[in-house]
């Protein structure tokens, strides 16, 4: 089934209203996935029956900004994992609170399966005859981007 996704001022709404009157993501032309900068994390969203419907993808730059606004990192602390070309753990959970209720505005669509997000993982770029290959080429994507301390950071939803 395709996964139909949310408006884009939506998504910007409930992002705004996690990090507060901050957020600096619009609607924009997002990353290559076949070429994706180092440091980036996708969340797979699973259907009820097990398949992947739909992903996240955040990369360093974005995943730093919103988790680590979420869980009000020191900019010093995100600048230390950026360096490094990593996110924390507890990072990592702050982006998967705003995840999870980004899947709350999918599954309020009607016509979606129900999906639940998995845990954000570093993205590698899937061979095509892979389960998850329709990523390279999914049938739905809507892309944000917004500038952050570290250049532009990038947030992307997908729909197998």
């Amino acid at each position: 089934m395709t996964l139909t996704l949310p408006e884009p001022q939506a998504v910007l709404d409930l992002i705004a209203s996690f990090i507060g009157s901050r957020p600096t993501l619009r609607a924009g032309e997002g990353p290559n996935l076949a070429q994706p900068q180092e440091g980036s994390y996708i969340t797979y969203l699973k259907g009820p029956d097990g398949s992947i419907e739909g992903a996240i993808v955040t990369d360093l730059a974005a995943t730093l900004y919103l988790g680590g606004e979420l869980i009000m990192l020191t900019e010093q602390e995100r600048d230390a994992m950026y360096r490094s070309g990593r996110a924390s753990e507890a990072v990592l959970d702050g982006l998967g609170e705003i995840i999870n209720n980004l899947r709350g505005l999918l599954n309020r669509i009607a016509v979606n399966p129900h999906v639940t997000p998995l845990e954000p993982q570093l993205y590698e770029v899937p061979i095509p005859i892979e389960d998850v290959g329709w990523v390279l080429a999914p049938s739905h994507r809507v892309d944000f981007v917004g500038e952050t301390i570290y250049g532009n950071g990038y947030l992307t939803l997908l729909g197998r």
